[in-house]
């Protein structure tokens, strides 16, 4: 079978009430929307019978991994990819499906290496979870952009899309295996200075999360702090993304001199 066009890996924990409707959804979507897609669940040791709710195909696949947290769940499924253009989303679906094509197209079109969904954007709908989960992300976010992200203020957004090679590449440096992942994803993005397009997400659905926000939290500042520590000691060093960019470059130079010279004598037959 050839490689799909797309390939949304699925993360889940304990989510057997709901991930098999929207593994449903989720393929419904790319058949109505025209698009050669596939779907990895990458179950993260549920205990509820996770896995055992969804009926694989030659285009729904289920990984079956130990307990390691969200990282670690979907570093595996991005590995596990195939698609020209991969990505994840949450178990529950809470932006839906509507902004996938925007990605792809950004991706596709406009030669974006990967687009993020940010809910601080003009055109986005969110709705926090409460107060105390409200003040402990304002808290982390401010600390993710000042620390490690720059001016990227939605770091933990689950909407996140990515040019397949790229993806499947930036997670292979990953090292984080909790809910920082994220912010280790746009990191490294950063640093190598790939182009990312932030898109507005409106959000659906909200089922109760698996987050502990006091324990989760200190986690993640824990991990953000190796986050550099790593980049200073060379453990994410790819000579696969800088010789990328390199071929990027010659290829808009060659580009921009032949348009030159069609503009410079018109009359040539174009090559």
């Amino acid at each position: 079978m050839n490689p799909p066009a797309v390939s949304l890996v699925i993360p889940a924990f304990n989510s057997a009430a709901y991930l098999c409707t929207n593994v449903d959804r989720v393929a419904d979507f790319f058949r109505h929307a025209g698009i050669d897609g596939e779907i990895v669940v990458a179950d993260d040791g549920s205990t509820d019978g996770t896995a055992d709710t969804i009926v694989e195909t030659n285009r729904i696949r289920v990984l079956r991994l130990p307990h390691r947290g969200k990282g670690s769940a979907v570093r595996a499924g991005m590995a596990a990819t195939t698609g020209a253009i991969c990505g994840f989303t949450d178990a529950d679906l809470p932006y839906g499906m509507a902004s996938l094509p925007l990605a792809i197209s950004y991706i596709e079109e406009r030669r974006y290496h990967g687009v993020i969904g940010d809910r601080t954007l003009p055109g986005s709908s969110y709705e926090s979870t409460g107060p105390l989960r409200h003040a402990v992300s304002e808290l982390a976010s401010f600390a993710f952009r000042t620390m490690v992200t720059g001016g990227i203020y939605d770091t933990q957004c689950g909407f996140k899309v990515f040019r397949g090679d790229v993806g499947r590449e930036i997670f292979r440096l990953t090292r984080i295996r909790g809910f920082a992942v994220d912010v280790e994803v746009i990191y490294l993005l950063l640093k190598y200075r790939l182009d990312v397009k932030r898109i507005p997400v409106r959000l659906e659905r909200n089922e109760p999360s698996s987050v502990h926000v006091i324990r989760d939290s200190a986690a993640a500042f824990r991990d953000i702090a190796s986050i550099r520590w790593n980049w200073a000691t060379g453990r994410y060093r790819t000579r696969m993304l800088a010789d990328l960019l390199e071929a990027e470059l010659g290829e808009d130079v060659a580009g921009a001199a032949a348009r030159l010279a069609r503009a410079a004598h018109p009359s040539d037959p174009a090559p």
